[in-house]
């Protein structure tokens, strides 16, 4: 699988990885795990936080792109978003995908939880 989600609900927070390349029948499953995962955290507490961390993904294929575009556009809405991405090139890709999203990237896993944790205080 080439995407993993895991809800955080202490922190009202998803954390999203992409790992190598995706078919659009991952992105398919993902939709559905997402979902779930947007579900399990506490609905009282308003829009969650995202930590989506692509450091480890491939160049993804158009359909793919495409996909994940559509899908950020119906996905519900974020206090914060943090991007993990160490490539230049993906930056290319991931701009399509989250044009017009409020979105913060970060080189390191660990500066986009410290960036979620500020949002979270502030």
């Amino acid at each position: 699988m080439a995407f993993e989600v895991r809800a955080e609900r202490e922190r009202n927070r998803l954390h999203i990885s992409l790992v190598g390349m995706a078919s659009v029948d991952d992105v398919k499953q993902f939709e559905l795990d997402l979902q779930r995962a947007v579900d399990a955290l506490p609905a009282y507490r308003g829009p969650h936080q995202l930590r989506y961390d692509v450091s480890g993904a491939a160049i993804q294929s158009q359909d793919v792109v495409q996909a994940l575009r559509l899908l950020a556009l119906a996905s519900p809405r974020t206090s914060a978003f943090a991007l993990v991405n160490g490539s230049a090139l993906a930056g290319r890709q991931l701009r399509r995908i989250f044009s017009g999203i409020d979105v913060h990237t970060s080189a390191d896993r660990d500066a986009a939880i410290s960036w979620l944790d500020s949002q979270a205080r502030g």
